[in-house]
Formats: C-alpha cells, sequence, structure tokens
C-alpha cells in the first residue's frame, strides 16, 4: 500500500471513529485520544488531517451533511424542471426536503446510522465554530426550500412560511428520533424503516398543515 494510501485510510479510520463516538457521547464529551485509541491512530494524525478537535467535528459533520443538502437540492430541481412553467406541488417540495434524509437514516449502509444524532447536536448547541456550517448547510439551503414553498402557496405572508417549514423540519426530527417508541406503542404495525410509508405520511400531514389558512390573515382583514 502507497504512503497516499495509508494516508486516506487513516484519515478515513479517524473520521469513522469520530463519527461515532461524537454520535454516542457527544462533542464535548468525547474525547481526542477516545478517538485515536478506537481508529488504532495516533494523535499526530489528528493533528496532520485535521489541526484541532473543533476542525474534526467540521469535517465529521460536512461529511455527511454536504452530501445529504446537495441530494436534497438536486431533488428539488428535478421536480422544479417537470413542473416548470408551473410552481412544483407543496408535496414534491416535501419529498425532495425529506426522502434523501429519510433514505440515508433508514438504511446504515449508506452512512445514515449515525446523522440524526450529530445533526441534533450540531443545532441544538452550534458552537461558534460550527456557525459557518449551520448558515451554508441548514440557513441557507433552508432558503432554496422556503422560495419553493412561497410559489406552491403564494397565500402564505413570509413569516408563516418561514414558520411552515420550520415545524417541518421539525416533524421529521421527531418522527426519526422516536422511532423506536412508534414501532413499540403501535405493535409494530408502524414502522420507520419503511421509508415509501413514513415518507408519504409525513408528506400527507406536513402538506395539510402548511395548506391550513394563514394565522394572520383575520388580523390583517381587522385592521
Amino acid at each position: 500500500m502507497s504512503a497516499g494510501n495509508n494516508l486516506n485510510s487513516t484519515k478515513r479510520a479517524v473520521l469513522d471513529s469520530a463519527e461515532r463516538l461524537f454520535a454516542q457521547h457527544g462533542f464535548e464529551a468525547t474525547s481526542l485520544r477516545a478517538i485515536t485509541a478506537a481508529a488504532a491512530a495516533n494523535l499526530g494524525a489528528v493533528n496532520y488531517h485535521f489541526a484541532s478537535k473543533d476542525a474534526l467535528i467540521l469535517a465529521v459533520l460536512n461529511r455527511r451533511m454536504h452530501p445529504l443538502n446537495q441530494e436534497r437540492l438536486a431533488l428539488l430541481d428535478r421536480f422544479e424542471e417537470e413542473a416548470n412553467p408551473r410552481p412544483v406541488s407543496i408535496e414534491a417540495v416535501l419529498e425532495a426536503l425529506f426522502r434523501p434524509a429519510l433514505e440515508l437514516i433508514a438504511r446504515p449502509s449508506k452512512g445514515g446510522r449515525y446523522v440524526l444524532r450529530l445533526m441534533a447536536q450540531c443545532l441544538a448547541a452550534p458552537g461558534a465554530y460550527l456557525r459557518p456550517l449551520v448558515e451554508e448547510e441548514f440557513a441557507e439551503k433552508n432558503r432554496r426550500f422556503y422560495e419553493a414553498i412561497r410559489r406552491a402557496l403564494p397565500a402564505l405572508s413570509k413569516a408563516e412560511a418561514h414558520w411552515r417549514l420550520h415545524f417541518a423540519h421539525g416533524v421529521f426530527l421527531h418522527t426519526a428520533a422516536q422511532s423506536q417508541i412508534l414501532e413499540l406503542s403501535s405493535g409494530g404495525s408502524c414502522r420507520f424503516s419503511d421509508v415509501e410509508s413514513a415518507l408519504q405520511r409525513m408528506i400527507g400531514f406536513c402538506a395539510a398543515g402548511l395548506r391550513a389558512p394563514d394565522v394572520d390573515a383575520p388580523r390583517k382583514k381587522k385592521r
């Protein structure tokens, strides 16, 4: 094996170990020593490839978040091209938002075993070093979906569209995070691993909420 391949395999081992340990124990509680031990690497390897723990956390998140969001946007682009010149239906917007993430999480072979936990940690306690990633991979990408929602449902105010997109993200995160409770309480009749069933139900639920009357509309009429 060449020196370059050795470097690549070491870097991949560190990323894989960091991803698993960050997901299991959190960013703060996971030490670089624990990561290097799990990766059968030395501390110098982390410093060489990532310079710092903060940079390693960013690399772990970027490895999963960026391809996921690119897939979401590519699907939205495809739906927009197919619908042109009409706006994309709200169901198609939601499918572009949910499908790639659902498929990634429900199929560990695609690398999504720990994605949800990492995403939740990133959004729950974003340190200053995470702000560029949160802005680029969440806020900036969110704007594309917000614009698609506004075109699909022009009666919604700008603020209401933002609220409802935020709620749609919440539906996805809760459903994925609490999938075991869903399966247990339903006696196994509802399974998150059934991607198409989960997808269609989330789309139907969120589409109905998005289409509900704008809560600001009555207030506007009274003025």
